[in-house]
């Protein structure tokens, strides 16, 4: 029950936000597929963000999307913390060279992304994981918005 809830989740923000963001969130979700219980948290969060983005249009919503999925893939990620939050990150950037934004807007996504995966490794390491990542990865990726 809980893989289906996971596949309607990814389904749905390719509904609601198109390949990029589908991308992204499949990723992540392949890699939460081990952890059930912890899944479903770890996909909804980011689906307000893709329905936000289905609401409002607004193409900066996907930043702390990636942002967010970058720490959730990390701690998901089998290997070290900063390995899974990397490849979100570079793929997230790659997405955003694909849509052609300009370098500068890209350097500014990268020097915070750096920022909010050194911060969410700190709450990993130090302490509780889920939500001082998580409130950690908002107000980051708020400064942007």
């Amino acid at each position: 029950m809980i893989y289906a809830l996971g596949a309607a989740a990814v389904l749905a923000s390719y509904w609601l936000g198109g390949w990029y963001w589908c991308l992204v969130y499949a990723v992540v979700a392949a890699a939460q597929w081990r952890t059930p219980p912890r899944m479903v948290l770890a996909l909804a969060v980011p689906l307000v963000w893709v329905a936000l983005f289905a609401i409002k249009g607004d193409r900066r919503l996907f930043f702390p999307f990636a942002l967010y999925q970058a720490i959730a893939f990390g701690l998901a990620w089998r290997g070290s913390f900063a390995a899974g939050a990397a490849f979100i990150v570079a793929l997230f950037t790659l997405i955003r060279i694909e849509q052609e934004a300009s370098f500068r807007v890209i350097a500014v996504e990268l020097m915070v992304a750096v920022v909010a995966v050194l911060v969410g490794g700190a709450c990993r390491r130090y302490g509780p994981i889920m939500a001082a990542g998580a409130a950690s990865l908002v107000a980051l990726a708020g400064l942007l918005l």
